[in-house]
């Protein structure tokens, strides 16, 4: 019977912190999607700015080929910026759900 209340307890244990980590996961999307808005506000900016170069250079009849340009650019530093948060966060999160873990076991085995 107490090898049953080990494992019982083990289990709640890693359910409680699995519900931490899921309301630590939803709030993530959430936060992006505000970005998301964000970076598109800038975008048009930006655009709108540059085109108004291209023009006044006289440039805009090769102003598809700066914005393929400028996509490429903003496409590798963004791949480097996700891989880069990737890793950071993965150890973040292996980090905090073993103390997690932790701390629901302290309080249990303290009730």
């Amino acid at each position: 019977m107490v090898e049953k209340d080990k494992v019982m307890q083990s289990l709640r244990v890693k359910l409680l912190a699995l519900e931490m980590e899921i309301k630590h996961d939803v709030s993530v999307p959430i936060v992006a999607s505000f970005g998301f808005i964000i970076a598109l506000v800038w975008r048009d900016a930006i655009k709108g700015a540059v085109d108004e170069f291209l023009v006044r250079a006289g440039l805009m009849s090769e102003a598809y080929i700066y914005n393929f340009v400028s996509a490429i650019i903003v496409t590798i530093i963004v791949i480097v910026i996700m891989i880069m948060v990737t890793r950071f966060s993965r150890v973040k999160k292996e980090k905090r759900l073993e103390k997690n873990i932790e701390k629901i076991s302290e309080k249990l085995e303290g009730n």
